[in-house]
């Protein structure tokens, strides 16, 4: 696992077995520190099976009131990020006919007020996916996942105070992550008998 917080990290590898289960705190804007947290996976694992660039995140705001710089940060993760890392794993993954798992979102789909710059980032890791589909086909299999709103602290990014607590019940009614981890999963286990190329989940409204 690679993430910045060190205690949701712990938090994690706390409920796993040590043996299967390593660590490191990496920023994936830093291709360097990406790159070298990879090899050290590939010298300690002999190899990756299935690569999952999670990190993203959305800062909402009217295009019109909008900071450039918050535009920049959601492009260098949600899209900088995911290319980082798979620019890291490729190599491995093509060796081991590998499963790169993408984090789209509903957003990959639509676009929707308040949000334009998150969406052409969900939209280009669509796009990234279809391009590994297809330029990868006999090598790897590549899943996009397209949750819609989930329960974590996702919100918590908007800078706006109003807008996000106008959003903040959505994404509490939410899904909660371990729903789109089953999905993940399930979608791994599925080797050999087809591959899911893109799965939607959206919350239960009833």
């Amino acid at each position: 696992m690679l993430a910045r917080n060190r205690a949701a990290l712990a938090s994690v590898a706390e409920h796993c077995p040590s043996e299967f289960i390593r660590y490191q705190i990496v920023d994936v804007t830093d291709e360097k520190h990406v790159k070298l947290a990879v090899e050290e996976t590939i010298a300690h694992w002999g190899g990756i099976d299935v690569c999952i660039p999670n990190a993203g995140l959305g800062i909402f705001e009217p295009l019109k009131t909008a900071e450039l710089g918050d535009w920049k940060k959601m492009v260098d993760v949600n899209i900088g990020g995911v290319l980082n890392t798979l620019h890291a794993c490729l190599p491995s993954l093509i060796e081991n006919k590998g499963h790169v798992i993408q984090i789209g979102s509903i957003a990959a789909r639509n676009v929707f007020p308040n949000s334009g710059i998150y969406c052409a980032t969900k939209h280009a890791v669509l796009a990234i996916s279809e391009s590994l589909r297809i330029e990868f086909r006999d090598e790897l299999a590549v899943t996009t996942i397209n949750p819609g709103a989930v329960d974590t602290s996702f919100i918590d990014q908007t800078k706006d105070d109003e807008l996000r607590e106008n959003y903040r019940p959505q994404f509490e009614q939410g899904m909660q992550p371990g729903f789109i981890a089953e999905a993940i999963a399930f979608a791994v286990s599925s080797g050999g008998k087809g591959v899911f190329s893109e799965m939607t989940m959206r919350p239960d409204r009833r």
